[in-house]
């Protein structure tokens, strides 16, 4: 689930390079299964959003995001891990 107004961003400049927007570094981003990215949150180039995350709104994510953890914050840290109930609600 991606709520509104997320920004998912798979390309920058190099700020060590003048002028700056003569060069462009791309990376993919990965998201698994099972993530929620709350609303205006930034996930920034090259990361993985691990299967079961959940990324807090307004969020700047620069680095991966291990599998069933609970990430927040300029930028994003470790909250707590997310325990999984049984299963799915239908």
């Amino acid at each position: 689930m991606i709520a509104s107004h997320a920004v998912l961003t798979t390309a920058t400049h190099d700020y060590r390079v003048s002028p700056m927007n003569s060069t462009v570094q791309t990376a993919p981003i990965v998201i698994e299964d099972d993530v929620w990215i709350g609303s205006g949150a930034i996930i920034l180039q090259g990361v993985t959003i691990g299967r079961g995350a959940v990324v807090a709104a307004g969020a700047v994510v620069n680095s991966d995001v291990a599998p069933n953890s609970i990430v927040g914050g300029a930028p994003a840290r470790m909250i707590r891990e997310r325990i999984p109930s049984g299963g799915p609600v239908c």
